[in-house]
């Protein structure tokens, strides 16, 4: 065993002390260490301090190598757990699916089906703390430049890599700390849309060829039911009696869903709604069920219980043509129905429960353009009116 010293380069104030000897079990392999010993040694004390080191490491050699493995592992046991490596997008999207996906209504799942085939190409591979605002960005491009989907579209894909991102956080995928990115979207300029004038809805009640498809009309131009609604009405949610309707479930892309897109909610029939129910010869459970005539247009598989949304969609189509309309599908309805009302004055609380938003904030999109065109006539007419003086004379 050999110690000696000299002064530390860094700290000519301290001693670097250099501790020599030979293995115990293994005389041909030689044992150097280096340390510095504690301030305020001169050479002497240093010598002194670093025997007693090298006595302490000539003892734990002595020791087998099972031992000092055992007290190795009972180091890396009492230290901080190492965390588990960050899984890819690909590799947590099915624990994502499983976990968060599986308990949203069928259209929400299939949507996320689809917007992971978009997703995966670009983001499958990195892994979940790899993907940034510069990530979203390269996709956001992709889809809008290459593949050229709506803005739309594009937004609700980057939002379902931000979910996946935040149900990742919570379930300790991520770090708590970690921030999602975030994207900045262009402003984009709200096309105006083409609604139907009370005119255009009354030609196409007039259009139905018998009281089933009188119905139909008249859920869509009265009640402003959407689609997937009408399909998904029963007989049992109907009160003649007391002339209302309770919304609560609706078929999308075939499958029957507990609840519709937005609040379930209590609909007062119009009388001529009213009475073409009563005229109207239950054939089942629900008011429209799948029959020849339904089924020849149908896209979908036909259910036994109820008809699917797809095909009373199409008898819409057809309908708005005998009638000379544009042809827009039984949703443009449902919004010229609410945009007529607000024309009207409706009040917006008013205009929310029977279209049956969650928020009001849907419903004054009806509202906005219209006040902002009311606002300026009234700017317009203060414009022009003649300046008075204060006992009224010009």
């Amino acid at each position: 065993m050999e110690v000696s010293t000299r002064p530390y380069f860094k700290d000519r104030t301290r001693q670097h002390v250099d501790i020599n000897l030979t293995h115990p079990l293994d005389p041909a392999k030689p044992i150097r260490r280096r340390v510095v010993a504690p301030a305020g040694m001169d050479a002497a004390a240093a010598v002194e301090w670093g025997r007693a080191e090298a006595l302490k490491l000539f003892r734990a050699l002595c020791q087998p190598a099972d031992v000092r493995a055992q007290k190795r592992g009972a180091t890396d046991h009492d230290a901080k757990p190492t965390p588990p490596p960050i899984k890819t997008l690909t590799e947590y999207w099915a624990v994502f699916e499983s976990s968060h996906v599986a308990e949203l209504k069928y259209s929400t799942r299939v949507h996320y089906e689809t917007v992971w085939a978009n997703i995966r190409p670009l983001l499958g591979a990195l892994r979940l703390d790899q993907i940034d605002e510069k990530a979203l960005t390269q996709l956001r491009t992709h889809m809008r430049q290459e593949r050229a989907l709506s803005q739309g579209y594009t937004r609700q894909t980057c939002e379902a890599v931000r979910v996946a991102l935040r149900h990742a956080r919570s379930e300790g995928a991520l770090p708590k700390g970690h921030e999602l990115p975030q994207i900045t979207w262009p402003k984009q300029r709200r096309a105006k849309v083409d609604v139907y004038s009370r005119e255009d809805l009354e030609a196409l009640v007039a259009s139905a060829r018998n009281t089933e498809e009188r119905v139909l009309f008249l859920l869509l131009a009265d009640a402003a039911l959407r689609i997937g609604e009408c399909a998904g009405l029963m007989w049992r949610d109907i009160s003649l009696e007391e002339r209302t309707m309770v919304i609560r479930r609706n078929v999308s892309r075939g499958r029957l869903q507990d609840t519709a897109k937005g609040e379930d909610g209590e609909i007062t029939l119009s009388p001529r709604l009213a009475e073409a129910l009563r005229g109207y010869t239950p054939r089942g459970d629900f008011v429209f069920v799948p029959d020849g005539r339904f089924s020849a247009h149908s896209i979908f598989h036909v259910q036994k219980t109820h008809v699917q949304e797809g095909t009373l969609g199409m008898r819409v189509r057809h309908a708005q043509k005998r009638a000379g309309l544009s042809v827009y599908g039984p949703h443009r309805i449902r919004h010229s129905v609410l945009t007529l009302l607000a024309h009207k004055g409706v009040s917006p609380y008013a205009l929310q429960a029977l279209a049956r938003h969650a928020n009001l904030s849907t419903t004054m999109r009806y509202y906005v353009h219209l006040k902002q065109s009311a606002l300026a006539a009234q700017a317009v007419a203060a414009l022009t009116a003649p300046d008075t003086d204060g006992n009224g004379a010009a």
